[in-house]
């Protein structure tokens, strides 16, 4: 083999381990696209108003959905409601179950969440729907200010997949399920992690909504 002939090779080496990243890249985000919402399951961690609303709609499309709340009376409570073989489950095993997590919460609750559970997880899908309110979230509300909520958000459950939607939206403006097809609202929404797109575009469909990808987690200052 000539010296030329090894230097070919060897500056090749490196474009045939880029084209393999980028085909992973496609494959895994069409691996996402492909995944329908009944083989889905969804943990919404809250059982207030729009993790109500949120669940309801989810479960009607299809999604396993799985209520976490604090106190299992009530995450049983918005199960039933939901109906569609929707389930209640602590938070550690509703998110060991789960495909993605849907935090709907009060902000400022978002800190223990992320120590208690932020481990679990890692790796998963994570929309953070939560508002900041400082009248009522307190120092939390003061601190996210500072660096924009997605941002602060996505610091606190490092490691996941993380996607911030649905935080203009209050819980009563959203359709009811029979109501899905003419609903028509926008939804904005961000991350930093290209490959959620399918799965959290699908999400915002499932609730009637059309997303509106605002790009990474900076873009959302206002929400």
């Amino acid at each position: 083999m000539t010296r030329g002939n090894g230097m070919a090779r060897r500056a090749a080496a490196p474009l045939c381990t880029i084209a393999l990243l980028a085909l992973a890249v496609v494959t895994g985000v069409a691996a996402a696209a492909a995944k329908p919402a009944d083989e889905t399951t969804v943990a919404v961690i809250g059982a207030g108003a729009k993790g109500q609303a949120l669940g309801d709609l989810w479960a009607a499309a299809g999604y396993h959905v799985i209520f976490a709340a604090p106190h299992s009376d009530r995450g049983a409570a918005a199960a039933a409601q939901a109906g569609h073989d929707a389930r209640s489950a602590p938070i550690a095993r509703a998110v060991a179950r789960a495909d993605i997590a849907v935090l709907a919460v009060p902000y400022g609750t978002e800190p223990a969440i992320a120590r208690a559970h932020g481990g679990a997880m890692k790796g998963k899908i994570l929309v953070d729907t939560d508002k900041a309110v400082e009248s009522r979230d307190g120092d939390v509300a003061a601190q996210a200010e500072l660096v924009g909520q997605a941002v602060y958000s996505a610091r606190l459950f490092k490691g996941t997949r993380f996607v911030r939607a649905f935080n203009l939206k209050e819980a009563d403006a959203f359709p009811k399920p029979d109501a899905v097809a003419t609903a028509g609202f926008r939804v904005p929404w961000t991350t930093n992690d290209p490959s959620v797109r399918p799965a959290a575009e699908a999400l915002i469909r499932a609730t009637g909504g059309t997303p509106a990808y605002e790009g990474g987690l900076e873009n959302a200052r206002e929400y």
